[in-house]
């Protein structure tokens, strides 16, 4: 049996009900998790799972950290991680990615800082979705620029006509989220080819948050960079706590469609000297989860592709609700249906208030769909996460389901 099979083999035990180390989770899952909630809450918040980082990522660590010193790393990342990330790349269908242009940061939030430093400047605008995950407006703002939202449909994506009404003379980038989140949809090549022409004929750069691109289930997510007219205006942002659970590790990349780009990007970073750089213990981690974790991968998508039929077949049931399965992501987002209630009261809830009233009567910790978590297009939707084991998902889904009517009396803002 290959290194690769064998995980699979173990998925049950992998992620069975008594996989979660719940004890740990208290006292090291923070952003809004285990650790930050009061006993008793169950969070399916931040999209952390709740389940050990492959055994092939944690057998990795230990020999590095026994191996030797923990010294500097070059400062573009180390070269083995590099070609990695590459190599997964075209494999994806990103034919001309290069590991020479390949940057190592310390996660993909990072990354998508560094780039708008690197290719914004105060008073330029950026087109963002709307809704989107809400690194994409801090971090365009944190340049100096301005994020101009663009509608993103659910169930059709970007709004194509509004996208290109929304280019003005101080546009200077594109940025996509492939898949998105929170809806959990494909970017499609229809988008793709769309964007490709809005940025050829206005000079913009686009960039592409893929952090999600390995969560998908019915079909694949191809980078946005295999669009060979897209490519050469393509910055690609990864990362690996959505697919592997490195979050802790702050681990991620940017991918450079040209020398003279990524030599940009480098010197944005401050890496060549030393006042930034991911750390060579985080390179490992994630390279052997490239190289060596395909097996557990597969199985951990079986996994959450029954987590999300089961939990979306129940929200979907609860009065004034509707529960659309996601392509991609292990987030689900459940959003109140304006004028179809059966019952009344829903009507009166905000996005805050549902979340606040399903904290307040289920014992639930949820991501409300509000203007400071993914803009004004989110409105009507609560985001949870069911990267957990089916033991913890049921019970969240059955207190929800036993407190709902409670949820519902206790009323939307005033």
């Amino acid at each position: 049996m290959s290194r690769a099979a064998a995980p699979r083999a173990a998925a049950p035990a992998l992620f069975a009900d008594d996989a979660v180390p719940l004890a740990a989770l208290k006292a090291r899952a923070h952003n809004l998790r285990w650790a930050a909630q009061p006993d008793g809450v169950i969070p399916l918040t931040a999209a952390d799972p709740d389940f050990l980082a492959p055994p092939c990522v944690r057998e990795a660590l230990c020999r590095y950290v026994q191996g030797g010193p923990l010294s500097y790393g070059p400062a573009e990342g180390l070269p083995s991680f590099r070609e990695a990330v590459a190599g997964r790349l075209r494999a994806r269908g990103a034919p001309s990615a290069d590991a020479a242009r390949v940057l190592a940061c310390d996660g993909a939030a990072s990354a998508l800082h560094l780039a708008a430093r690197a290719l914004l400047r105060p008073g330029d605008e950026v087109l963002i979705p709307d809704p989107v995950d809400f690194l994409f407006e801090r971090a365009a703002v944190s340049a100096g620029a301005r994020p101009v939202r663009v509608p993103y449909r659910r169930g059709a994506g970007l709004d194509l006509e509004a996208l290109a009404a929304a280019v003005t003379p101080r546009t200077r980038a594109l940025w996509l989220c492939a898949p998105h989140n929170p809806y959990g949809q494909l970017l499609s090549a229809a988008e793709v080819r769309a964007a490709a022409a809005l940025a050829h004929a206005h000079d913009l750069w686009l960039l592409s948050d893929e952090v999600w691109s390995e969560i998908t289930y019915e079909a694949p997510q191809a980078p946005t960079a295999a669009d060979p007219d897209a490519a050469p205006r393509t910055v690609t942002v990864g990362g690996f706590s959505k697919t592997y659970g490195l979050a802790g590790l702050r681990v991620g990349y940017l991918h450079a469609p040209n020398d003279a780009t990524f030599a940009r990007l480098l010197a944005a970073s401050e890496a060549p000297y030393t006042a930034y750089g991911a750390a060579t213990l985080s390179q490992v981690a994630a390279e052997a989860g490239l190289r060596e974790g395909e097996g557990w991968l597969r199985a951990f998508l079986d996994h959450l592709r029954a987590q999300r039929d089961h939990a979306a077949c129940r929200l979907g049931a609860l009065p004034g609700l509707r529960c659309d399965r996601p392509q991609a992501t292990y987030l689900l987002s459940p959003y109140v249906v304006r004028g179809l209630l059966e019952d009344p009261l829903l009507a009166r809830h905000t996005s805050d208030s549902l979340a606040a009233s399903i904290l307040a009567e289920a014992r639930v910790a949820l991501v409300p769909g509000s203007p400071r978590f993914f803009g004004a297009g989110a409105e009507g939707l609560v985001r949870l996460s069911f990267a957990t084991s089916r033991g913890l998902l049921d019970e969240a889904l059955g207190r929800i389901e036993g407190a709902w009517g409670r949820v519902l009396g206790r009323g939307g803002a005033p």
